[in-house]
């Protein structure tokens, strides 16, 4: 299977783990563990299945959210996938473990270990120490397909394709100082790391304080921008899918009521015919 066929099916943030240190990134993780090749993608391959099935089921709360882009601001994941040697660093498993409580919540991310260890076949306690490099390897790789975008948003420079749908079912809410309104820099900046932490940690808590606001959401690019770099499948919105229940019920219930006349209406004919 091609790099292009694999990074189709399993989505792009595999597509980005396959691309990373010359394409040697699941390879070089194998090694800093001292497992087969094999052994090492099943496990990369068991979380993100695991990690797409969480956001399937159970839409992201803003607050969520918010922890995602808290995340996103922090270089250091970036650098995590990109350099082999840091994968064995104690500040990874730092960053990795706060990551992972984001992407899985802490009580999914304690028993995922275990998933995680039987599907691969190595032990508990290598899978405790691998999964918080693979989150940190999984949020490096959703930096490098959002960052850009996630920049554009808070410059106000619109960089999502309009016919982009596949949108987070977050709850609905406004930021409060719309700052990132009317944020306006320059297309050449480039942000050191202080500098993209800040923007990034004031854009979640925008986004954590619209949290119980009721009117229309100015941080819905945000969910699809996060959306795209999951891979995410298209969701019925909430209204939509409350209708499709109704219509369903309404005609079902018109079929029924249909059939029952239909049926007086033949026992009534056969008792006249009599």
């Amino acid at each position: 299977m091609t790099l292009g066929a694999e990074q189709k099916i399993r989505g792009p943030i595999w597509g980005e783990l396959t691309r990373a240190q010359n394409r040697q990134a699941v390879s070089n993780l194998a090694r800093a563990f001292h497992l087969p090749r094999t052994q090492a993608k099943t496990a990369v391959l068991v979380m993100l299945e695991a990690l797409t099935q969480s956001l399937d089921e159970d839409a992201l709360s803003r607050d969520t959210l918010a922890h995602l882009i808290t995340l996103l601001g922090n270089g250091d994941y970036e650098r995590v996938l990109e350099t082999p040697t840091l994968m064995g660093a104690p500040s990874t498993q730092a960053i990795g473990k706060d990551a992972l409580n984001v992407l899985f919540g802490p009580q999914a991310a304690a028993n995922l270990s275990s998933h995680v260890a039987n599907a691969a076949g190595i032990s508990i306690t290598v899978a405790e120490y691998l999964l918080p490099v693979v989150a940190a390897m999984i949020v490096g790789g959703l930096s490098f397909l959002t960052r850009a975008e996630v920049i554009g948003f808070i410059r106000n420079e619109p960089a999502i394709p309009e016919d982009f749908t596949a949108a987070l079912q977050l709850p609905v809410g406004r930021g409060s100082s719309g700052f990132f309104n009317g944020l306006t820099l320059a297309t050449h900046t480039v942000y050191g790391d202080a500098e993209r932490a800040d923007l990034f940690r004031h854009l979640a808590e925008e986004i954590r304080l619209g949290a119980n606001a009721a009117a229309a959401d100015p941080y819905e690019p945000v969910r699809r921008i996060i959306a795209r770099g999951f891979g995410m499948r298209a969701r019925y919105v909430p209204w939509f899918a409350k209708l499709h229940v109704w219509g369903t019920s309404a005609l079902q219930s018109a079929g029924t009521q249909a059939q029952q006349r239909l049926n007086q209406f033949r026992t009534r004919m056969r008792h006249e015919d009599r």
